[in-house]
């Protein structure tokens, strides 16, 4: 557990779900991580850009020594695009890479001694922003697809994480302490869009606040609040929200205190995918923890279960063209790999058998 950001930066996810994921496979993602590694040299692996530009971050333990993902992916061949998601080999810190839609070309395009997380994928697949520890705080980065032209965009402590790009692709969208921002690209023109309320008193979709992703049209922002109370039920939330900070949406609520996070909007703007819990996750190692994938119509108020397995199934995003759900899962390996299914459940494929490291936190560009 990332004992340096749990004040600021640790999603809703892992406050309540991830004892069990730590219970499950050991770290990775937002869910557990070890710490990072210390000596300040990455370790170089098949298939890794190196990241001239980024500065090596000293005071992190040795990383054990990795063959890199496998060079060819297990995912269907008519798959298009390019997918950006966080690596994480366990006793080190977990990298961005880039690989093709069906797994082929997996390549680390951050590869820094640091935490490199949460990362997004530009819709024109050229770019990623993620947030990293590399500068001893959480900020928000950006970083071609093919490692080059790193850039820092924040610059005030306050705990970065989550960012998500508009589907234009000129400004980002990113959690600030559990505040909402929106700034443009560049980094400039920063605004605070909800302001987080303290958790013992927050109304629905105003405490600690992650975001999700974008409607298509770029109007609004769906994001997954939380409010954590000791001696009051947790409350969960699915939210809409306005670029502007104007028409908040209680999307999905649960009274009962079960998660539901890690919203994304899909490409018709019709349909939010995320991740709901089913079962109790509130203690590690529970056999009745299960994460499984929803789908909720805007129009209709109906919510379909995508998935249907007892494991672990987490941070879904829709394909551009909306016929894939893409998310990762321990189904087949503890330690987490990248996955495929349709909207209805069929089809269901895994893109990367990675037996080494856990692969978590996807994004999907034409």
């Amino acid at each position: 557990m990332r004992e340096a950001l749990k004040r600021w930066v640790l999603p809703a996810a892992l406050l309540v779900g991830g004892l069990a994921l730590l219970g499950a496979c050991g770290g990775g993602g937002e869910q557990g991580k070890t710490p990072p590694p210390a000596d300040g040299s990455p370790q170089a692996s098949p298939g890794q850009t190196p990241q001239a530009t980024a500065s090596p971050t000293a005071g992190f333990p040795t990383c054990p020594p990795d063959s890199g993902p496998p060079a060819t992916g297990s995912g269907p061949d008519e798959l298009r695009g390019r997918i950006s998601f966080v690596r994480l080999v366990f006793g080190c810190s977990p990298d961005v890479y880039v690989m093709d839609a069906n797994g082929d070309g997996a390549t680390n395009i951050s590869n820094d001694p640091a935490m490199d997380d949460e990362s997004d994928i530009s819709p024109d697949g050229k770019k990623v922003v993620f947030f990293s520890l590399r500068e001893g705080q959480a900020f928000i980065y950006v970083v071609n697809a093919d490692g080059s032209d790193f850039k820092r965009l924040t610059n005030e402590p306050g705990g970065d994480a989550s960012p998500r790009w508009s589907p234009d692709g000129s400004r980002i969208a990113f959690s600030r302490g559990g505040d909402l921002a929106v700034m443009n690209a560049k980094g400039g023109d920063l605004k605070i869009i909800m302001e987080a309320q303290p958790a013992v008193t927050a109304e629905p979709c105003r405490a600690g606040s992650f975001v999700g992703g974008w409607s298509p049209d770029g109007l609004r922002i769906t994001y997954y609040s939380a409010a954590l109370r000791q001696d009051a039920p947790t409350g969960f939330w699915i939210c809409a929200i306005d670029a502007d900070g104007s028409n908040l949406e209680v999307l999905v609520s649960e009274p009962e205190g079960e998660l539901h996070a890690e919203p994304h909007w899909s490409p018709d703007g019709k349909r939010i995918v995320y991740r709901e819990e089913d079962g109790s996750c509130a203690r590690a190692g529970t056999e009745a923890c299960n994460y499984e994938i929803y789908v909720f119509e805007l129009g209709t108020r109906k919510v379909t279960n995508v998935t249907n397995h007892r494991s672990l199934d987490i941070e879904p995003v829709w394909s551009p063209d909306g016929e894939w759900i893409l998310f990762a899962s321990n189904r087949d390996d503890p330690n987490f790999d990248l996955y495929v299914v349709h909207p209805d459940g069929t089809g269901l494929r895994r893109l990367l058998d990675d037996p080494t490291a856990k692969d978590s936190y996807p994004s999907w560009a034409p």
